[in-house]
């Protein structure tokens, strides 16, 4: 029997994603953790939602691990996505909002670093192989201003280079950004790809991968079916071939 490969993410991994601005494009194509699961002969059990924010990933993971058997899972891979999103179920069903109405940047990071660990602390107590990586920046567009939503530019209320201002000294909230982050290197940097995460010491977003052209558009900045592979590669990089016990 193969092993499962257990995903959770946001829309970089949504198996039923498709592009708001570009409908008449089939997006279909292998997302990266089909082609994990390919790369390492295992069965995709894929968790990813559009919009999904941190709290959406972790409590998927959370339900899935508490509810089946550990034993047939071979590999929990959590792709983390922007600090600010807002998650919420309601009779069971997750939905969420792009910006968060409560807290501020640094709350939003605190709270998202507490489900990281958390995520590690669970696959310890189940003896699970797993990885985490943020797949999107987990606060740089907030500090350089949070793009448009996709119905925002398609409307016309804002055109697509606009950004919603956030933050107000964002070279000032970076620095006190960098000093959380490194509270958590002693407790995130195992097993945890690009930590830690921020470019200015020595971390990276698996977004930074890709190109121009590894995206469906200017306007639509999501992966195409090139773009996917770069994120499989290197993903798959920084596994390793022999991923599985």
């Amino acid at each position: 029997m193969k092993k499962i490969l257990l995903v959770s993410g946001c829309s970089w991994g949504d198996k039923d994603w498709y592009s708001f601005f570009h409908p008449d494009i089939d997006c279909s194509w292998p997302k990266w953790c089909d082609l994990i699961a390919e790369k390492y002969d295992m069965k995709l059990v894929n968790l990813c939602k559009s919009g999904a924010g941190n709290e959406y990933i972790y409590s998927s993971l959370f339900d899935y691990i508490t509810t089946h058997d550990t034993n047939n899972i071979g590999l929990v891979l959590a792709a983390w996505s922007q600090c600010q999103r807002r998650d919420f179920a309601k009779k069971g069903n997750w939905t969420n909002h792009r910006i968060d109405k409560e807290g501020d940047i640094f709350y939003w990071i605190e709270k998202s670093l507490r489900y990281m660990l958390s995520f590690k602390i669970l696959c310890e107590k189940y003896n699970l192989n797993y990885k985490q990586f943020q797949m999107i920046q987990l606060y740089k567009d907030i500090l350089e201003g949070l793009r448009a939503g996709e119905v925002e530019i398609k409307k016309g209320i804002y055109d697509k280079d606009f950004r919603h201002k956030i933050v107000d000294q964002p070279k000032k909230a970076l620095q006190e950004i960098l000093k959380i982050l490194m509270k958590y290197d002693d407790l995130l940097g195992e097993n945890f790809i690009g930590w830690p995460i921020a470019e200015e010491i020595g971390g990276f977003a698996l977004n930074n991968t890709l190109k121009d052209d590894d995206k469906i558009s200017e306007i639509d900045r999501h992966p195409n079916a090139k773009g996917q592979v770069k994120l499989m590669e290197k993903l798959y990089d920084r596994l390793g071939p022999r991923i599985l016990n």
